[in-house]
């Protein structure tokens, strides 16, 4: 009997220490176990499915993150450079930034469509989010300029206001969290740029509040990725949308 009992004991301590020893071989290999480090960590830091009012998408929460950043974004499909932890995505100049290592569209083809949410902290009174939306991994293509006080929108690095509905000021995001809804459409090789300054399932989606109609964009609209520039500013979390945000017909 007790020979039987060791050899039951043996068994099971083998078979945990050959688990554990596969897990941390897997780890090495699969970006999904230090996702899963994080989530265990800190609960306020992974993606969930988000299905409400403005429609379906993931929403990718930084403000419990901690540890090493390139591995924890790598594991939510994000590429970062120049960022840290803290409270969520801290940046420091338009050199910190993060990119999607992958297509975020909500309608692909010739009208190509993609939308965000970002929730947001400005640090001072020159800071500045650039949410590039249809960007490529460099940068370039559209997107919107977000200031303490006003959008404007973005051809690459290039800023300037809206014009076919211009922005109207909001208070201050400096110190406080603040949630914009963006979207961007691909209309016959040009940008349509429009937003809201409040959340996306609060919007009224056939009326934007800012808007650019026929965008000129430096050498067009080529890719899908979303990516953000976070410059003295920290980003608490981005909704990926998976369906359409605006319902107003645009003029094409």
């Amino acid at each position: 009997m007790k020979f039987a009992k060791l050899f039951f004991f043996s068994t099971i301590l083998l078979s945990v220490m050959n688990c554990a020893e596969l897990f941390q071989s897997k780890k090495k290999k699969d970006n999904t176990n230090a996702l899963l480090a994080a989530l265990f960590v800190a609960p306020g830091c992974g993606s969930t499915a988000v299905s409400d009012a403005s429609g379906n998408g993931t929403r990718y929460t930084f403000t419990g993150c901690s540890g090493d950043v390139a591995t924890t974004l790598r594991a939510f499909g994000f590429t970062a450079n120049g960022v840290t932890f803290g409270g969520g995505l801290q940046g420091t100049s338009a050199g910190s930034t993060i990119v999607t290592n992958a297509s975020s569209l909500s309608a692909t083809g010739n009208d190509s469509k993609a939308g965000i949410e970002i929730t947001y902290i400005m640090n001072q009174e020159d800071s500045t989010v650039d949410a590039m939306i249809q960007t490529t991994p460099s940068f370039g293509g559209p997107g919107v300029q977000l200031s303490p006080t006003v959008a404007q929108w973005l051809d690459g690095a290039v800023a300037a206001p809206f014009l076919t509905t211009p922005s109207s000021p909001w208070s201050s995001s400096v110190g406080v969290p603040k949630t914009v809804c963006l979207e961007v459409h691909k209309e016959n090789s040009n940008g349509h740029i429009f937003g809201w300054s409040i959340p996306c399932n609060l919007a009224n989606r056939s009326t934007y509040e800012f808007e650019q109609e026929d965008a000129t964009i430096t050498g067009g609209i080529t890719d899908g990725r979303i990516g953000v520039k976070i410059n003295k500013a920290v980003i608490q979390s981005i909704t990926i949308y998976t369906s359409v945000l605006g319902l107003n017909n645009s003029i094409q």
